[in-house]
Order: structure tokens, then C-alpha cells, then sequence
């Protein structure tokens, strides 16, 4: 009995499994920080997207405008279109059913893709990229920077290449623009505040709008995930030795975190976008409305004809 009873007999704890579920938790961390720093790059900006093409004058009236009252709305905006056409290379040779990615206002915003060579084209002086395979359909060499290409009777120069599998071509036009990005959106009603400055500047109703920086915003809550699960585990292995405590003892710990929590609570509810708080926290109905809203429009989103698939995103 007595050597039963020598601790020194006893079997020692098993500890690999907490340091294999810290290992896993920090690796998982990194993946996230990783995929968010990603997130941060393809969704910047507030897309509209619009069933009909916008004129040129109406957009030439935003991006430059007379008054000033456009640029103190605090919201500025970039306009691209795509459509399928060919494209012909110096040497002669050409590639049809070319997506060609028209924009006016800032490149990065309509198609923030990564670039294997040179880099994003301006919207002055004729610069355009190319995708990868429509590198290779029209020239067949990785060093194009400072060719030239032809698209719709215009001479562009080859600024930077990208990656993709399909026949892309990004270059500056006012032609067939049915797609916005906005910067300055309000993130607490992001849908009243587009709709507003669409009206101010007259434009239509969009036909759908991907939210980009609340999609960053829950980006943000997931790469927290680790975090919080490591300390709501350092938390239960606390209130579980709390058990064993003195009355007294005990009872101050678990006031502690009573009152840590109530403290707490006002900062993370003002942390909340104003879209994910509802106007009366008895209106149940709230949850299962933002459910439908986001359901309509993803589905706005993909039915929109003129972006058969959204290159912006790649």
C-alpha cells in the first residue's frame, strides 16, 4: 500500500495531447493569418453590380466631377465592364473569346490579382496586362513586358502579366462598364449607404452587391478563432480547479469573472457592425431576415448576366 501511495510510483500525466492541440492551434493560426492577409487583398472594396451599361457620361461626371460635393461624399469609386472579344498580339498572332476586363479609375481595384510580372497598368499612357494563358496564345515567352497588343482597333503596351488559366486582358476603357468598387462605404449600412450615393450621382438601383469589407470583417472574427478557443480552455481549466477552492475563494473568482464579463460586454457589442445588430433585441425575425437578405444576393449576384464569372476575384 505504501508504495501504491509513493507519488514517485504514480503514472505520469499525459501531456503530449495538450502540447499537440497547441502546436495544431498555432499552426491553424498562421494558416489563418495567412488567408486573411489574402481576404484583405480580393475584398477591399464594395462591387456593384448593374444590369444595364453605364454611360460614359454619367460615369466621367463621377470619376470628374465639376463639384465638389462627389468628392466630400467621402466614397470614390473605380467602374469596369468585361466582354468577350479577340485580341491580337505584335507578331500577328491572335486569340479569340479573350475576356477583355475594361476599366476607368484605379486597376487594382477591378481586378486585384497577383502578378508575376511587371505590374498593375495605369489608366493613362495605353498599359494593359494579360493573363498568363493569353501570354502564352499570343506571344508564347514569359517576357512580354513592353510588347504591344491590339484590342478593339487600339494599341496597348503589355505592363504586367498575370496569373490565370483563361485568356484574360485587363486595359483602360470607357466602353461597356457595368460594374462598380467603392471605397468609403459606410460598414455599418453598407446597402442604404451604395444605394444613396448611386442616387446622389445617377446611377441605377445595383442589381446586386458584393459586400467586400464585411466579408473581411468575419475574416477578422475567424482568424481569432484560435485565440478565443485557447482561452475559453485556459478558462475552463481555471473554473474547474475553482471547484476545489475554499467558499470563499471561489465565490470572489467567480464574482471576478462575473464582473470581467459585464465590463467587457458594452465593448463587444459596440464592436458589432451595425448590420449584424438588430434594432430591438426581442425582434427574433431579425436573424432570419439577414439569413434571406445575404441568400438574395448571392443569388442577385450570379444571375447577373453580363458577369458570367467575376475575374475581380481570382
Amino acid at each position: 500500500m505504501t508504495m501504491l501511495n509513493d507519488p514517485a510510483l504514480l503514472p505520469a500525466p499525459r501531456r503530449w495531447p495538450w502540447v499537440v492541440s497547441l502546436v495544431l492551434l498555432a499552426l491553424l493560426q498562421v494558416l489563418l493569418w495567412g488567408w486573411r492577409q489574402e481576404q484583405y487583398r480580393l475584398y477591399a472594396t464594395t462591387g456593384l453590380r448593374f444590369s444595364e451599361v453605364l454611360s460614359e457620361e454619367t460615369v466621367q461626371g463621377i470619376l470628374e466631377p465639376e463639384e465638389e460635393e462627389t468628392l466630400l461624399s467621402g466614397i470614390s469609386a473605380s467602374f469596369w465592364g468585361q466582354q468577350l472579344d479577340s485580341v491580337q498580339g505584335a507578331g500577328g498572332r491572335k486569340a479569340e473569346e479573350v475576356v477583355c476586363i475594361g476599366y476607368w479609375g484605379d486597376a487594382r481595384d477591378c481586378l486585384p490579382v497577383r502578378y508575376q510580372e511587371g505590374g498593375t497598368p495605369g489608366l493613362l499612357g495605353k498599359e494593359c496586362a494579360l493573363s498568363a494563358a493569353l501570354d502564352e496564345a499570343l506571344f508564347g515567352s514569359a517576357d512580354v513586358v513592353g510588347l504591344s497588343v491590339t484590342w478593339q482597333e487600339q494599341h496597348y503596351t503589355v505592363y504586367g502579366v498575370f496569373a490565370a488559366t483563361d485568356c484574360v486582358l485587363l486595359a483602360p476603357s470607357r466602353d461597356h462598364l457595368t460594374a462598380a468598387e467603392l471605397r468609403g462605404v459606410s460598414a455599418d449600412a453598407p446597402k442604404e449607404d451604395a444605394e444613396q450615393w448611386c442616387q446622389a450621382v445617377g446611377l441605377p438601383t445595383p442589381q446586386a452587391i458584393v459586400y467586400g469589407p464585411q466579408r473581411l470583417w468575419l475574416a477578422d472574427c475567424l482568424c481569432w478563432a484560435p485565440l478565443w478557443i485557447l482561452g475559453l480552455g485556459w478558462l475552463g481549466c481555471l473554473f474547474h480547479l475553482s471547484l476545489a477552492w475554499p467558499g470563499l475563494l471561489r465565490w470572489l473568482f467567480w464574482f471576478a469573472l462575473a464582473l470581467v464579463f459585464a465590463l467587457l460586454l458594452p465593448l463587444l457589442l459596440q464592436a458589432l457592425p451595425g448590420w449584424l445588430v438588430p434594432a430591438r433585441w426581442s425582434d427574433i425575425s431579425f436573424w432570419e431576415q439577414l439569413w434571406q437578405k445575404v441568400g438574395e444576393g448571392r443569388r442577385a449576384l450570379a444571375e447577373t448576366p453580363q458577369l458570367w464569372r467575376d475575374y475581380g476575384r481570382l
